[in-house]
């Protein structure tokens, strides 16, 4: 067909690295026939990555949830169907090429990323929406708010304009971490909110090689039961053009992760990107979307008469600071009862299926998350990051829950010793008549986490429930952490100065106290072991 362009199941555009450690870009088709020679997705952001590989698990799901096989699965509701159907596909250690190749080529029309009528992911035309330069696209950028940046990872004709392997790469990244900065072509329209991917805490599982990162990733059940059918958005008879459009919540696989958060309309300047017109696409609501396997789920309780619900967490609360190891509890837990209800995300539900039923081995995997913390109202991108987590496979599994508690309490008494730490700190500041105690505080915390960061992940990662013992490994791990912590309190002590060592007497309200480093250490000393005390006694003396 005349005017077509750049078909993304032909043409090199996916950045990979391959198991010798080499930098590669391949077709769509290729990267997933190839999958288990490939080491990673190597493209120029994680969030990027992340997005092309739900492309990528887009194609899947219609591929593995239409056979005879799976078909019979959603007549029974079986999950066991479900987890046998993966198993053999896990077992064949690849993709198979026709079984690939057999399904993209029937679709090959709609994977041009210019054409007249079907662009893929993308409208024809769009008469009325907000218009941006190509820079918009590129994530790298994070140019919210209309800030330069100080030291800019391109300039000039890079920033301008993109040539089609990269524009094809960040079309993906903007339909799904896009702003929330487009105008409404006319009043009356739902709000606009941030792409989907940019409304959740990302979570995800990286395996030895990218076929396993994928398989790992490719959950054959919907919360607890089989997907429904569903067509891709390259599968429409017409795509969807009206703009800001609340659908129903997807029960397909290639539904929702082929989610057109955008309507998108490039604009081309002597066969590159020059930029792009752009409206709000599709969306559903996010309250207890647990379609959504991708994501950790914070509770929620209802206040004056509205439902208790759990709800992707927070984009406004989301700290870069904070290691991921402290949310061991949101993370990997699971509670029904009580005030504090927790609910894993779906993909490690799905981790936990396969681990009890001796599917995968018990062997390393890396639990990875993602968060993009967007500017004021939501326009433009503060930070973007990433952390991970190492750890066996048989801690995910229904079996491990004693362990699983039993970590989530370690977590909770190392964040207590941390603060013990933080009024030390806070209290040295009092103790040299210092107004500044707070920011010391939070520096001096900050410090102890960065260093009990790896000691806790190795930690973590060395624990195999088949060989561990439970008590001996908890008791390792505070006897560890009570050394950092107070090995960073003599630290705060040597540093504090001859007035602080002197003291002076302070006053809170009627009451009043002398404070000196001497004293304010021994009150330190004596809480961390306090805590260490009542930890054991929580323990069962043990």
């Amino acid at each position: 067909m005349e005017n077509t362009i750049f078909n993304l199941l032909d043409e090199r555009w996916i950045i990979v690295t391959n198991l010798k450690g080499d930098e590669e870009m391949l077709s769509l088709i290729d990267v997933l026939i190839r999958s288990h020679e490939l080491k990673s997705l190597s493209g120029e952001m994680p969030s990027q990555d992340l997005a092309i590989m739900r492309l990528l698990l887009g194609v899947l799901y219609p591929i593995y949830t239409r056979t005879e096989e799976y078909w019979e699965a959603q007549e029974d509701e079986s999950k066991d169907a479900c987890i046998r159907i993966w198993e053999d596909l896990w077992e064949c250690g690849h993709f198979p090429e026709n079984e690939i190749k057999g399904y993209l080529m029937q679709h090959h029309d709609r994977f041009w990323l210019r054409h007249p009528e079907r662009p893929f992911y993308q409208v024809v035309k769009i008469e009325k929406g907000s218009d941006f330069m190509a820079s918009k696209m590129i994530g790298e950028l994070v140019e919210g708010g209309n800030k330069a940046q100080l030291f800019p990872t391109r300039s000039g004709a890079g920033k301008q304009f993109l040539e089609y392997p990269e524009a094809a790469r960040w079309l993906l990244y903007l339909n799904s971490f896009d702003d929330a900065s487009a105008k409404p072509s006319r009043k009356g329209l739902e709000s606009m909110s941030v792409g989907w991917l940019g409304q959740l805490g990302l979570v995800y599982v990286t395996g030895e090689n990218l076929f396993e990162t994928l398989m790992l990733n490719f959950s054959l059940l919907n919360d607890s039961k089989p997907w429904e059918n569903g067509k891709a958005v390259w599968e429409l008879a017409e795509p969807r053009t009206s703009e800001r459009t609340i659908i129903a919540m997807p029960g397909s696989g290639e539904e929702l992760f082929t989610l057109q958060s955008r309507r998108i309309q490039l604009k081309y300047h002597d066969n590159k990107v020059a930029g792009f017109t752009l409206l709000g696409g599709d969306k559903f609501n996010s309250e207890e979307a647990f379609v959504e396997p991708m994501t950790m789920w914070r509770f929620s309780k209802g206040k004056s008469g509205q439902r208790d619900m759990f709800l992707p967490p927070s984009n406004a609360a989301r700290n870069p600071a904070r290691h991921l190891w402290r949310d061991f509890a949101p993370l990997l837990s699971e509670t029904e009862g009580g005030s504090e209800k927790s609910r894993k995300p779906g993909i490690l539900r799905w981790i936990s299926e396969l681990e009890y039923e001796n599917i995968i081995p018990s062997k390393q995997i890396q639990i990875s998350t993602l968060s993009i913390k967007y500017g004021n109202m939501q326009s433009g991108v503060d930070e973007v990051w990433s952390d991970s987590l190492s750890v066996n496979a048989n801690i995910l599994s229904d079996l491990a829950s004693e362990w699983i508690d039993r970590i989530a309490d370690i977590v909770k008494i190392t964040e207590d010793l941390v603060r013990i730490l933080g009024n030390l700190a806070s209290n040295i500041e009092r103790a040299a008549g210092s107004p500044n105690g707070d920011n010391y505080r939070e520096l001096a915390m900050q410090q102890a986490y960065a260093g009990l960061d790896i000691p806790f992940r190795n930690w973590l990662a060395s624990i195999d429930r088949s060989t561990s013992d439970i008590v001996e490994e908890c008791g390792n791990w505070l006897d560890t952490a009570k050394k950092i912590i107070l090995d960073h309190g003599e630290f705060l002590v040597s540093q504090a100065g001859t007035q602080a060592f002197v003291g002076r007497t302070v006053k809170f309200g009627a009451k009043e106290d002398y404070y000196s480093t001497p004293k304010v250490y021994g009150w330190f000393v004596g809480n961390i072991f306090k805590k260490l005390g009542e930890a054991t006694q929580q323990r069962g003396g043990e």
